[in-house]
This record gives C-alpha cells, sequence and structure tokens, in this order.
C-alpha cells in the first residue's frame, strides 16, 4: 500500500521530524522533512511534490498568508494531516486544502493508521504512473 506514496513531514522539532521519518520509512513510505514553511514551500514546488503533507502547525513562518496561496495554488488537493499538540482544531485556522487533525500524543500507531486511511480515500486508483520511482 505505502509504496510510491510520497509524504513530506513540516515539525519545528528536529527529533520530531527524524522519528517520525523513522516510523514512515519503515512502513514504506518515501519521506521527506522541512522545518518550516518556507521549507514546505520548496518541497511542494519542487520535482517530485508529496502527496501528502503531515503538518506542525506551530512551525516557524506558517502565519504567513502567502504560504497557504502558494500551498493552494501549486498543490490545491494535497491532503494534509495537522499533528499538534493543541488539543483542537484552531477556530480561526482556514485551510484551503483538505486537512484532517490528529492531537500529538506519542502514540505512532494512530499517526500511520490515519496517514494509510488519508492516503487511501485521497489515491483511490493508486499512484499516478508519472510519479512512481524506481
Amino acid at each position: 500500500m505505502a509504496n510510491g506514496y510520497k509524504i513530506l513531514i513540516a515539525d519545528r522539532n528536529r527529533h520530531v521530524r527524524d522519528f517520525l521519518r523513522r516510523e514512515l520509512s519503515a512502513e514504506g513510505y518515501r519521506v521527506e522533512v522541512a522545518r518550516d514553511g518556507r521549507e514546505v514551500l520548496g518541497r511542494i514546488n519542487g520535482e517530485d511534490p508529496p502527496h501528502l503533507l503531515i503538518l506542525d502547525l506551530e512551525i516557524p513562518y506558517l502565519d504567513e498568508p502567502e504560504v497557504w496561496a502558494r500551498l493552494k495554488d501549486r498543490q490545491p488537493a494535497l491532503p494534509v494531516v495537522i499533528h499538534t499538540f493543541l488539543p483542537e482544531y484552531p477556530i480561526n485556522l482556514t485551510l484551503p486544502i483538505a486537512a484532517t487533525f490528529l492531537e500529538k500524543k506519542g502514540d505512532t500507531d494512530l499517526l500511520k493508521t490515519v496517514v494509510a486511511e488519508v492516503i487511501e480515500k485521497h489515491y483511490p486508483q493508486g499512484v499516478p504512473a508519472r510519479e512512481k520511482t524506481g
């Protein structure tokens, strides 16, 4: 199921980024990381954009309006798993993209399940042939 899907993990904490990269790579996903909103945009605008974004809402440079506008322009249907310590979805947050909210609790099994479900929902036909890598 995971083969070919690329996930971008955006988290302010290097240890969390590295841990989640190891966990999701072990599941067969291709994983990249970003430490701030600018790096997220760089990865999204790259040659091989992700199929899913796991996003900590507290990363630097995320609150800049152009970050969300450029995300929407580049990949309007990019699914996002908001993975944060905030106990609930912030009322004032308006994401122009499909989002699932998951509170950080240290439960990687739950995160892996949510990632698999989101990918299955958004990519029912699998990875488009042009995006598969060898």
